[in-house]
């Protein structure tokens, strides 16, 4: 997907495009390391590989971190999905003006 992101970008340049993937890779390391950490601090050395684990099937906010986990991993798999048929198409050298809605409907 980062080809269409870096077309999509406004005034896309490589300089700029390093900069916005930085940042975003940047900012999710942070997030990720945070929530380790806080899951590390709670639960010490007998944290489960998985954080969400370790707390009770009965703490409603958990519940709801379960939910907002599904709902990330049905929602992502359209985003990869996509990438991972532009990459068939390109491969197969199917052109853009042959990549219709018909023709990507019988694809997937």
């Amino acid at each position: 997907n980062a080809p269409k992101f870096y077309v999509e970008l406004r005034n896309n340049t490589i300089e700029r495009y390093n900069t916005v993937v930085s940042a975003s890779f940047g900012a999710s390391v942070a997030i990720f390391c945070a929530i380790a950490a806080l899951g590390f601090l709670t639960f010490g050395g007998n944290c489960s590989g998985l954080i969400l684990n370790n707390y009770s099937t009965k703490d409603g906010i958990m519940g709801l971190s379960r939910v907002a986990v599904a709902i990330s991993i049905v929602f992502g798999y359209p985003l990869i999905f996509v990438g991972s048929r532009d990459g068939v198409l390109d491969l197969l050298n199917v052109p853009a003006a042959k990549r219709t809605n018909s023709t990507l409907n019988n694809l997937t």
